[in-house]
């Protein structure tokens, strides 16, 4: 099993085909390493923007999350809850920091 080639070898290969025609097995090598730079930034590309978005509102979804005190719910991040007590001000939840995200990012809505 060969591995794919590095980035330094691809280099290589295209200041060798500057100079004059590469053998087959160099040219082979380089579209090689081409198609898999290729295929990975066409992975990383489009498909990877809308995991990105979910992680993140997941992480600020746990960070900023309700808690019920004095029979509202409050965002425990934004209001410095320790444990014991608010160490801040107290802040309803959801707070601007998840609304912010909700304008900039809707949540789509699936089909059932």
């Amino acid at each position: 099993m060969t591995r794919p080639p590095t980035l330094d070898q691809l280099r290589n290969l295209a200041d060798r085909a500057e100079r004059g025609p590469l053998t087959p097995a160099e040219a082979g090598r380089l579209r090689e390493g081409l198609d898999r730079i290729d295929a990975k930034l066409r992975t990383n590309r489009g498909a990877s923007w809308g995991g990105r978005v979910r992680g993140l509102r997941r992480k600020l979804h746990t960070l900023h999350a309700p808690m019920t005190r004095g029979g509202i719910q409050i965002c425990a991040h934004c209001s410095g809850w320790n444990g014991t007590r608010c160490q801040g001000l107290v802040t309803e939840w959801p707070c601007d920091t998840l609304t912010a995200l909700d304008h900039t990012f809707p949540v789509q809505e699936t089909a059932a």
